[in-house]
């Protein structure tokens, strides 16, 4: 899934956005006008210089399609109002993948499917399977050329993953990710190795105020289990895109450290608002020890 791959490389982050006319922490302020979200584009920037684009398109709160400045394309649909189906299409109109959802009754993500359609040079196939049982959640990611590993995630009283633990195919556990929450945000997050020893951390800090739907609009994608759904979506979601999109406020800062390759990352966050408190315009700007390079991620929201 190499768009995919290339966008989480640039950006970090796919979703963002704004704050809604019932927020609970905007100074009083009571917006009487409603607006309907259009589109979300990603502008990508290194050094000022602009790299790539994705536009992503909403019809009535649903993301239905995704547009790559390469020319290639996502088109998404739905079933029962979550997502079943993502067709991925090159600038050429020629199917690449196709990624399938399935869930069970309580809306809880069951199934992943990533397959690559006949024309596509990328002949492996992916699959990852969930089984629920209480505060724990069982994993097993399977390719189609034998690889395999197994994840078991626990969350806490008030659904949030706060323990991630990867198995490979003998069983034996390669790391495990741990999670910390204040006031319903993610803070920090730790990676251990198999020998306990923490080789990576991310801390994150959040504006006084409240997101909206269009901010963690995955709610309306992947239904009442949307947390967890979308976490599990992405892999379990790593570092400050986990966080923008189940966090309860506006990310404000975040900042990460290798321990392995002495490298560390900074990220902030600029937003824009109308006088309606709509976000026009969130900006993030990301450093790196290891480089020079300052990238740059500029988002932008289109309202009716």
């Amino acid at each position: 899934m190499k768009k995919l791959n290339a966008l989480l490389i640039m950006s970090l982050l796919l979703i963002l956005s704004s704050c809604s006319s019932d927020d609970d922490d905007n100074n009083g302020k009571v917006s009487n006008t409603t607006k309907d979200l259009v589109s979300i584009t990603e502008d990508y920037y290194t050094n000022n210089t602009p790299t790539a684009s994705s536009k992503f398109n909403f019809y009535y709160d649903k993301l239905i399609n995704i547009q790559h400045s390469n020319g290639s394309y996502d088109d998404i649909y739905y079933e029962r109002g979550l997502i079943s189906r993502i067709l991925e299409f090159d600038a050429n109109n020629n199917l690449e993948w196709t990624i399938t959802y399935a869930y069970n009754s309580f809306n809880q993500l069951i199934q992943k499917k990533v397959i690559p359609s006949p024309n596509n040079p990328i002949t492996v196939s992916r699959q990852k399977d969930f089984v629920y049982n209480g505060n724990v959640i069982q994993s097993e990611n399977s390719w189609s050329d034998g690889g395999f590993h197994a994840n078991t995630i626990t969350l806490n009283s008030d659904n949030f993953m706060i323990e991630d633990k990867l198995f490979n195919s003998d069983n034996d556990l390669v790391d495990q990710r741990l999670f910390e929450y204040v006031n319903n945000n993610l803070t920090k997050q730790t990676k251990n190795n198999a020998d306990n020893n923490t080789t990576y951390e991310e801390t994150y800090n959040y504006l006084n105020k409240t997101s909206s739907k269009e901010y963690r609009y995955s709610q309306y994608l992947f239904g009442s289990e949307w947390k967890n759904n979308s976490a599990l979506n992405t892999q379990f979601g790593l570092g400050q895109q986990r966080a923008t999109k189940i966090s309860e406020n506006y990310v404000s800062d975040y900042h990460a450290y290798h321990f392995v390759l002495n490298v560390s990352v900074t990220g902030t966050f600029s937003y824009e608002f109308d006088a309606n408190d709509y976000i026009l315009k969130q900006t993030e700007t990301i450093t790196r020890t290891s480089t020079a390079d300052i990238y740059k991620t500029v988002t932008t929201y289109q309202y009716e």
